[in-house]
């Protein structure tokens, strides 16, 4: 191995450790959200410059070498980044906080025909003739009409004896997935709560489509009401109101028969503060009674509101609890963040 290439698998051991050990701050570094659509993410290194020691000046207090240096800072006064891609950095980030490996659940599959060329034919590009088969056609032509010779063994392939690489069409199964987010907006969800679930909404989306590149996403706000938005207003939602936990449901219901079971992995979260509207409970646990057994997980995360917490986690973990589709945790603050993570993903 050449010392260029020890020095770049020892450089990126460093990039790696890097990410593993400050995991749970990535995990809500907000300038990260945008970077990783893009398939690359940065990583910050910080260093310390080396002290410059000149002769003649004093080296002041302090011990050998203590310069003015600047921790962190690269040539320029800025941090040096390294680059790694997506799907990299996504596994050494489940690998430092241990999230747990996604199976789909039943067939959740499609298959598309994948084409190789693993069949001959006798016409096709000059790029795809395969030689082999070609002399061994020109060689039974010849012996069949007594043109060989052993002593001028040459073989001059015509028309008839040309073979050419075909493609044959194969089924490939993928496996598809789809995934719900329903976000209470009601006036009791205050700034800090919405950041907090937005960025678990973020990292779930990216730790699902890591199993499942054939991903969809549907996004739900409600209230007292529930209604659909896009990505991007959903991750800038501000809106007040009751709340009425069951009208998420029911639209996450509605929105799921366009997904079958046979056909999709079909993944619901659900985030509020749970203040709920009295009465509205029991309907709401109904329907997640229905939703539950077509689920490959249904996840429900409620954080501490203005007013305390509210009581929908006990009573949804009292009435389902032992359900094996069910994921419910609380989530107080940012220090939550990675065991909440592990937990919705099903860890």
């Amino acid at each position: 191995m050449r010392p260029i290439e020890r020095d770049l698998l020892r450089f990126k051991e460093i990039v790696r450790g890097e990410v593993k050990k400050r995991a749970r701050e990535f995990l809500t570094r907000e300038e990260l959200f945008g970077q990783v659509e893009g398939g690359v993410v940065s990583i910050p290194l910080p260093q310390l410059e080396v002290p410059k020691i000149v002769y003649g000046e004093p080296l002041g207090e302090g011990p050998l070498g203590a310069g003015p240096g600047a921790e962190g800072l690269g040539p320029g006064g800025h941090i040096p980044v390294a680059e790694l891609e997506l799907e990299e950095f996504l596994d050494l980030m489940g690998e430092a906080l241990r999230l747990p490996r996604l199976r789909p659940k039943g067939e959740g599959e499609v298959t598309e025909e994948a084409f190789r060329h693993t069949t001959i034919a006798r016409k096709g590009p000059r790029g795809l003739r395969h030689v082999r088969r070609t002399l061994k056609e020109s060689l039974k032509r010849s012996l069949l009409s007594g043109e060989y010779r052993e002593e001028d063994p040459r073989l001059v392939p015509e028309r008839e004896d040309l073979r050419y690489k075909a493609p044959k069409a194969k089924p490939r199964p993928h496996a598809q997935a789809v995934v719900l987010f329903a976000l209470d907006v009601s006036g009791s969800m205050r700034e800090e709560e919405l950041r907090l679930v937005k960025t678990l909404s973020f990292w779930i989306t990216l730790w699902i489509r890591r199993h499942f590149p054939r991903l969809e996403r549907r996004y739900l706000l409600h209230d007292a009401e529930a209604w659909e938005v896009s990505e991007e207003e959903f991750f800038r939602a501000r809106e007040g109101g009751g709340t009425r936990l069951s009208s998420a449901l029911l639209l996450a219901e509605e929105i799921l028969k366009a997904y079958p079971e046979a056909f999709y992995n079909r993944y619901l979260y659900h985030f509020s503060d749970g203040e709920n509207w009295q009465g509205d409970t029991p309907l709401a646990l109904e329907v997640l009674g229905r939703l539950l057994p077509g689920l490959a997980l249904y996840g429900y995360a409620q954080v501490q509101g203005p007013y305390g917490q509210g009581r929908f986690l006990s009573e949804l973990e009292e009435a389902l609890g032992e359900r094996e589709e069910l994921r419910a945790v609380e989530v107080r603050g940012r220090e939550d963040l990675p065991p909440a993570l592990r937990r919705l993903l099903g860890g």
